[in-house]
């Protein structure tokens, strides 16, 4: 085997898990692999050994010996992978449950471009809520049906265009199914009631054709946060540990005196913690895992046709959320409207209970309208639920022409529709029902409906006090305070909450033509090799908002809405086309030196404009065991449609109110496009078994595509406030202030909305170092190896940023939590090591998984002395057996000593971008294979 095959071949192995050897195959069976890998990051046709780009190649082979791994794990894995949604989880992702996505070199999943089988693929249509990102979904495509993932850590948009800045990830799939072949795969752990996958694939191969269809199911099982004792935290070990100043039981201003009047009896004796106002947990109420079904259909055709190849492929996927739970209800962010009358019967009755209380005025209720005694209408949790459609059709045509010049053309459609259905509470409903006319009211004006009585002939009050709970939803202790007949209906709770309503989608046309070929043109190491080609892509976004969502529809109130906390969006009907032509050149300029150029022409037309980027790569085999490669290009990356228009609401913790706001992210019709300057440079030794890389990384952006940050934002606002002067009073207006205590004054505590744009940032310069080593040991009839791979981030340096006439520092984010700026965690370093044993039928493999620790960029936020967030260590066990009877057999476990995730001041306690929170996982699957018939 030549030194560069063996260079890459060793890459691919390292690329998860450090290495590792795979299971041992015959040589011709290896040779056959390598014949038909074209590597992502060329267009000319070529083995690994061509390539002079950093690319991992991981097999259906390297992922068997690792259990098998979801996407969503497969990606979080990786140590260029940095910053990645995937686990389920609320309060990060913003409503993304169901979806996975690539973050390389935590740039921004937007920035990584995902292909299936060299295509492209329609984004999610629904974007990461904080940076109005869209991505693309990979849990829409089926585990089972990928043969080989190959990653190029490195910018690839002078080839594959606009979102390839960070890199390519390139999921081909299988076509070499003969047969029949059934997978099962069940994995528990502690406080789940298990997960289960279950795949079929029948492939059929003909003297000129193959045809291979694969079916998958998965299931994952809810797991609520109650389960995982380190998720649920008390007030005073994380004060942001999911706790709300804005509580039911709540807490009330006398507006005759305007006195604070605390409903602590009700709050202590419902699970609620005195600081010094009822605090509410409203995670207890959330799930580690939301319920959640996927089924996945990918078929593909692969036929010889009058000299050329056809490729046909059709996939779709459904992913369905069914019941995911939410808080009871949602804080409002607005409260003046929240005032109770003195007539009020759970008023009065509170005041006999607690003489002195209150003058006996009308009193302004501070909360929320469920906490701790549940939404009636479930007993507990509010739910919601998310659905996603996605379908994707690609057919190309490949071949050779007479005079040896190859051709593809391809056309790629996909599309993704989404529905999101997320309930909360009318402000005018609610203002109606504290004067009792709940249920016979309009809920979005509050207006009584024609000759009713409060409380009376049907209409209810909605009793805002402890004395309309009879028991905790959490824990079932018993209020003492309950009083019969005071209690809120499930009636009046379903009168008073309705859903936010979305339905969007996405569509991708991408038309593609390739030639490439050997040129006349002879270098001192051989011909040199062309390709040539144009794409046209066209996209489309689009928003449906339901009529109560609309806010051309039913603006509300104050123009935002009907409801008390979601905001109310605009229907969207987007679309743009993009045109590109590229070329690529490869030059063996001698036999050791090879060189690869290209550049590339898009075209975005109006606003945005176009681009020019070009890409010099070259790979020098100095001798046997060493080589040198070293690549250099400009990268660019368009808006996208949904950063160019409209309004999203997404919800995010405000640290001055102790409480989850409302943020309103605004388009920006004039963004300009983000550009980046990126290198690499590297290193590849070999000798005998030993095999080694190093690459250094560098990225430099211009104008990147950010959201402004909210808690930039509000500590500016609020260091504004405390100043006489008025030449930094611009910042205050992105703040929209409730005066709860009617003293005409704004105060940190009284903020209820944040406007935030869509804008061109900051420059961002970053860097890093790749390690890779593996060696092997043949013994006899057995191979044992061992390897590890480690990524290490050197610098990560984000410039100032201009809002409304105040600087927000930058710095370098490296080593932080980064939860108060735009970017995502960045621990410094992750390491892989793996020891692999194959003994003849049977494989173990041990992976140790290191993530280094990192600071909390806010300080000590919960006051135990520490902004540290650990480091964390974990040990992945897997056996696997091939029997001779075409029976597989596969044993994981997954985090083997059950690790906790490191603590880290956050609404779950950890860190759900860097860490896992399962624990230990056990897991065994099983693999049978019927021959072709």
């Amino acid at each position: 085997m030549t030194l560069g095959r063996k260079l890459i071949f060793s890459a691919s192995l390292a690329a998860i898990a450090a290495g590792g050897s795979a299971w041992a195959q015959d040589a011709e069976d290896d040779d056959r692999k390598l014949d038909i890998v074209t590597v992502t990051g060329s267009f000319i046709p070529g083995t690994p050994e061509d390539a002079a780009l950093p690319v991992d190649v991981l097999t259906a082979a390297d992922l068997k010996l690792e259990g098998n791994p979801t996407i969503t794990d497969l990606i979080k894995n990786l140590g260029v992978s940095s910053g990645s949604d995937g686990q389920t989880n609320q309060f990060a992702s913003n409503g993304l449950e169901g979806t996975s996505n690539i973050n390389l070199r935590g740039l921004g999943p937007a920035r990584s471009l995902v292909l299936l089988n060299g295509r492209r693929q329609t984004f999610h249509p629904y974007g990461i809520g904080e940076q109005a990102q869209l991505f693309v979904n990979t849990n829409n495509i089926p585990s089972a049906a990928i043969g080989r993932l190959e990653v190029l850590k490195d910018g690839a948009a002078a080839l594959y265009g606009s979102d390839a800045i960070a890199g390519v990830v390139n999921f081909i799939t299988r076509d070499d199914v003969d047969g029949f072949e059934f997978s099962a795969e069940y994995s528990q752990f502690d406080g789940s009631d298990g997960d289960y996958r279950l795949s079929g694939q029948y492939g059929l191969q003909g003297d000129n054709y193959n045809w291979v269809t694969t079916v998958e199911y998965q299931k994952r099982t809810e797991v609520p946060l109650l389960e995982k004792d380190w998720a649920i935290s008390s007030f005073a070990d994380n004060p942001v540990g999911g706790f709300s100043s804005l509580s039911n039981p709540g807490y009330y201003v006398d507006l005759g005196n305007g006195a604070p009047v605390s409903d602590a009896a009700g709050c202590t004796a419902l699970g609620g913690t005195l600081a010094p106002f009822c605090r509410f947990q409203f995670t207890q109420f959330d799930n580690l895992v939301e319920e959640e079904e996927q089924l996945k259909v990918f078929t593909e055709y692969n036929r010889e046709i009058n000299g050329g190849d056809l490729h046909l492929e059709l996939l779709y996927s459904n992913i369905d959320v069914p019941e995911w739970k939410t808080s009871p209800s949602y804080p409002p962010q607005a409260l003046t409207g929240q005032v109770v009358p003195s007539t009020h019967p759970g008023y009065l009755q509170y005041q006999a209970d607690n003489p002195g209380a209150f003058t006996g005025a009308p009193a302004l209720f501070i909360g929320r309208t469920f906490g701790w005694g549940g939404f009636p209408g479930t007993g507990g949790a509010q739910e919601g639920s998310r659905e996603y459609d996605a379908w994707s059709f690609s057919g190309s045509y490949n071949g050779t022409f007479s005079n040896d010049v190859n051709y593809d053309f391809a056309a790629t459609y996909s599309t993704v529709e989404g529905y999101r259905l997320t309930n909360d509470t009318y402000v005018g409903g609610l203002s109606a029902a504290l004067n009792g006319f709940g249920l016979c009211a309009d809920q979005i004006t509050g207006t009584p409906n024609a000759g009713a009585v409060a409380g009376q002939g049907g209409c209810e009050y909605y009793n805002p006090f402890s004395n309309a709970i009879q028991s905790s939803a959490i824990t079932g202790a018993v209020n003492p305070g309950y009083v019969a007949g005071l209690e809120n209906s499930v009636a009046l709770a379903d009168w008073l909450t309705d859903p936010t309503e979305t339905t969007n989608d996405t569509s991708l046309l991408v038309l593609d033509a390739v030639f490439s070929g050997e040129s006349n043109v002879q270098a001192a190491g051989g011909a040199v090799g062309w390709a040539a080609g144009a794409q046209v892509r066209r996209e489309t976004y689009k928003v449906d908002p339901s009529d109560l969502t609309d806010l051309a529809v039913t603006p509300g109130l104050g123009g935002t809405g009907p409801f008390s906390f979601l905001a109310g969006t605009n229907s969207a009907d987007e679309d743009q086309t993009i045109y590109a032509v590229f070329g690529e050149l490869q030059i063996p300029l001698f036999d050791n030196l090879d060189l690869q150029v290209a550049a590339r022409f898009e075209d975005y037309g109006g606003e945005v404009g176009s681009t020019f980027d070009p890409k010099v790569a070259g790979k020098w085999t100095i001798n046997d065991n060493f080589a040198l490669r070293g690549n250099a290009q400009t990268s660019f990356r368009g808006p996208t449609l949904n950063q160019l228009s409209g309004t999203v609401t997404t919800l995010q913790f405000v640290a001055p109110t102790s409480a989850f706001k409302a943020v309103d992210q605004f388009g920006n019709p004039n963004l300009a496009p983000e550009s980046a300057f990126s290198f690499n440079v590297g290193g590849l030794f070999e000798n005998g078994n030993f095999n080694a890389s190093i690459d250094y990384y560098s990225f430099d952006f211009s104008d990147p595509i950010i959201v402004e940050e909210q808690s930039s934002i509000v500590g500016a606002a609020i260091a504004a406030l405390g100043t006489a002067t008025t030449d930094d009073d611009g910042i205050i207006s992105r703040i929209t202030f409730t005066d709860n205590n009617n003293d005409g004054l704004n105060q940190a505590n009284e903020i209820s909305r944040i406007s935030t744009n869509v804008v061109n940032g900051p420059d961002i310069e970053t860097s890093g170092i790749d390690i890779r080593a593996e060696n092997v040991w043949d013994m006899g009839d057995n191979e044992f190896s061992l390897a590890m791979d480690m990524t290490y981030i050197l610098e990560y340096v984000v410039g100032d940023l201009d809002v409304e006439g105040t600087t927000l520092a930058g710095g370098d984010r490296v080593d932080q939590f980064n939860r108060s700026n735009f970017s995502r965690s960045l621990p410094q370093w992750k390491a892989n090591v793996t020891a692999n044993y194959s003994m003849g039928d049977h494989n173990f493999r041990g992976v140790l998984r290191h993530i280094d620790s990192y600071e909390d960029e806010r300080g000590d936020v919960t006051g135990n002395g520490s902004d540290d967030i650990d480091a964390q260590t974990t040990v992945d066990l897997f056996y696997n057996w091939q029997s001779q009877w075409d029976l597989d057999l596969g044993l994981s476990i997954v985090n083997a000593f059950d690790e906790d995730p490191p603590f880290a001041a956050f609404d779950l306690n950890y860190d759900p971008y860097t860490h896992n929170p399962f624990g230990r996982t056990f897991k065994i699957s099983v693999t049978k294979r019927f021959g072709g018939f």
